[in-house]
């Protein structure tokens, strides 16, 4: 008879940082389509009701998810955002864009889920209503010092990723980065040409 296995006890804060670097892995590794539970379970050598106890529902940890991605991906971007001049503000967002294009099933996870959570009863929607402020507000604070409407200039830009993202999504022959320069330049000469008539 094999021994039984013994797992570590873990604080829940620990645990649930497991669960989510696990449940990141997974989506990234199969595709959101093929995340579930009882496979998740089974990666963190838990049972099902386990990873319940820590979270109720499986749109609660996708929020989770998508959170520490969030976390993840400013502690890496931030340093590189420069707010100073406008060839720094251009390089913080192409870096951005290349992020992404790494990791095209976390993309897909956004796309669905936020195109979900528009119905105000869907669990993530106050998350994606958060993320769309805080997102509009760096891009504002990130065009400040250079751009003469930096408010506009953040919800073009964010309509514009959101669009070459999904495009990219439904034909992953297209580059993602270079979808974005192209886009992002006309973006840059359609500014110039309104503040220097």
């Amino acid at each position: 008879m094999a021994p039984a296995r013994t797992r570590t006890r873990l604080a829940p804060s620990e645990r649930r940082g497991l669960i989510i670097d696990a449940a990141t892995s997974q989506i990234a590794e199969r595709g959101y389509n093929a995340f579930t539970l009882s496979r998740l379970a089974e990666d963190c050598d838990m049972t099902r009701a386990g990873i319940e106890h820590h979270f109720s529902s499986r749109e609660e940890l996708l929020v989770a998810v998508l959170r520490s991605r969030d976390d993840r991906d400013m502690q890496d971007i931030t340093a590189r955002f420069t707010a100073a001049d406008e060839a720094g503000a251009w390089a913080s967002l192409d870096a951005l864009v290349a992020r992404n294009a790494e990791q095209p099933e976390i993309v897909r996870l956004y796309t669905i889920l936020g195109a979900e959570a528009l119905d105000p009863a869907h669990p993530a929607h106050e998350y994606f209503q958060e993320r769309t402020r805080e997102g509009l507000g760096a891009l504002e604070d990130l065009a400040s010092g250079w751009h003469a409407a930096p408010r506009a200039f953040a919800i073009e830009v964010l309509a514009l990723l959101d669009g070459l993202q999904l495009q990219w999504l439904r034909d992953p022959t297209h580059d993602l980065v270079e979808l974005w320069r192209g886009a992002g330049s006309t973006l840059s000469r359609s500014r110039s040409a309104r503040t220097h008539p």
